[in-house]
């Protein structure tokens, strides 16, 4: 899945601009599709990740939980925000791990609630 305008905010310098990054994070606080992590960057726009596989990992459920704005219980930075779903982006491997634990936590909050 693909969302064009989380493309055209990642086009833009948002490695190094505040702005830019806090209007990536913003994005994907309410964009339905890119709050999954599902969304899917096209090659041209990968040049560099400087996140690790690693790295973005550890950043998983704080990323899950800071881009759920109902109930946000960790703040991430929003550089970091970016950085994970730039990287999610193009890394299958960690995307399809993000989405089963997204999966996992969203069963355990139904639980929550019963």
């Amino acid at each position: 899945m693909e969302c064009d305008r989380l493309y055209q905010l990642l086009s833009a310098n948002w490695q190094e601009d505040q702005q830019a990054s806090l209007d990536v994070a913003d994005h994907i606080r309410t964009c339905p599709n890119c709050q999954r992590g599902l969304t899917r960057l096209a090659g041209d726009l990968i040049t560099e990740d400087m996140l690790s596989c690693e790295e973005c990992r550890s950043h998983l459920p704080d990323y899950y939980e800071a881009t759920h704005p109902a109930y946000p219980l960790v703040h991430l930075p929003d550089r970091e925000v970016a950085r994970v779903v730039f990287h999610l982006g193009h890394c299958a491997s960690c995307r399809e791990e993000y989405q089963e634990l997204a999966l996992l936590w969203r069963l355990e909050e139904r639980e929550g609630i019963e």
